[in-house]
């Protein structure tokens, strides 16, 4: 849906106190941009419509987020004044499906701006355009692809260093991984932009690019574009991936992004006792045959190496977690931690700060043999 004049910018959106839909499907593996937000960006949600599970709170579910409450309708979360209602689930599908539609009616009837998430647009929908109109509220499309050129390896001109997540599956934790490592990046001073390449890095971060919204041959230009804008000012980028090399719905996402971004490092991703891809249900292949794989379709203009692992080991007690991390560091001769658990943040940083001054030191080595 095209902005009008007066509209709201999408820095402007982000911003405001929001209410997230995730009817019938809030959870942490089920509403990724849900819990995303919540994690972040909770501080200004007001509630979340799940009628499911109605009268319960977010903490209850998710096991973080506090006392937002979940409730049924829109109209039932108006008395905590929400500004926006943001579609917090991504479908892998381009229809609306039939129970969303009265929603989301409701929050433009009742003055709320809309950030849609799934593919299908809004303004398709006779009722919901004329309701936008009337109201003049404002949508963002999140999956509307931005005018890009083609990748040009501009990247490599930069001075900023880039560090790209990368991973076995989609919706594992590359996301958590970046964001993470960038929020522990700025805390020791080292100044670090964040690429956004989905919904749920733009909705926190105010800006980037929905990649899988963008027409194939124009992917890797649109994450070139979002690295030069998060690069301004900055000694590092942090470049969120999405999907894997090794999934068959989302390998050409993941490969537009490690060669739009032409990152100098890779954190490998995944999630702990994963044996198979969530969506097509293949196998997945040992980890350390897919860090190669990641490694080895960098580019020769810059070869790239994974410095770290990040891992997602939600359900896992602390020992349980502590054994399956020294398996997999046997297993890949590299440090694996999750973010979120103890200082895990602060040894990616650590591990990628490492990796940046021993390739660094090796460049020197190189240049003074020629």
């Amino acid at each position: 849906m095209e902005e009008d004049v007066g509209q709201l910018s999408h820095a402007e959106l982000v911003e405001k106190r929001f209410v997230l839909f995730a009817e019938g499907c809030l959870g942490l593996f089920t509403s990724k941009i849900a819990a995303s937000l919540i994690r972040y960006n909770g501080d200004r949600c007001v509630a979340v419509i799940d009628s499911r599970k109605a009268g319960q709170t977010v903490q209850d579910v998710l096991g973080y987020g506090g006392a937002i409450p979940i409730v049924g309708r829109v109209e039932q979360a108006l008395d905590l004044h929400p500004e926006v209602l943001i579609v917090g689930k991504g479908l892998h599908s381009a229809d609306l499906p039939s129970g969303w539609k009265p929603h989301l009616l409701a929050a433009v009837r009742n003055g709320l701006h809309v950030i849609n998430s799934i593919h299908f647009r809004l303004a398709d929908d006779p009722d919901i355009a004329r309701a936008v109109r009337e109201q003049g509220v404002t949508v963002w499309e999140t999956k509307d692809s931005p005018p890009v050129p083609l990748n040009r390896a501009r990247v490599l001109d930069l001075d900023t260093w880039v560090v790209h997540t990368c991973g076995s599956d989609s919706n594992i934790g590359k996301k958590t991984a970046a964001l993470e490592i960038w929020k522990e990046a700025g805390r020791r001073g080292i100044p670090t932009g964040f690429a956004a390449t989905g919904q749920s890095g733009m909705l926190i971060s105010g800006h980037g690019v929905a990649v899988d919204g963008v027409p194939g041959d124009f992917m890797a230009g649109a994450v070139e574009q979002a690295v030069l804008g998060a690069a301004a000012g900055n000694e590092w980028v942090v470049v969120e991936g999405q999907g894997s090399l090794n999934h068959i719905g989302f390998s050409s996402v993941a490969l537009a992004i490690l060669h739009g971004s032409l990152p100098h490092a890779l954190v490998f991703c995944h999630r702990l006792g994963a044996e198979r891809t969530k969506v097509w249900d293949t196998p997945i292949i040992p980890i350390p045959e897919l860090i190669r794989m990641n490694e080895e379709l960098t580019v020769f203009e810059r070869p790239a190496k994974v410095a770290a692992v990040s891992v997602n080991s939600f359900g896992f007690s602390d020992e349980d977690y502590r054994r399956e991390a020294e398996k997999l560091e046997a297993d890949t001769g590299l440090p694996v931690v999750d973010p979120l658990r103890d200082d895990g943040a602060a040894r990616l940083v650590d591990a990628l700060r490492a990796h940046q001054l021993e390739t660094a030191d090796r460049r020197a080595a190189a240049a003074r043999l020629r």
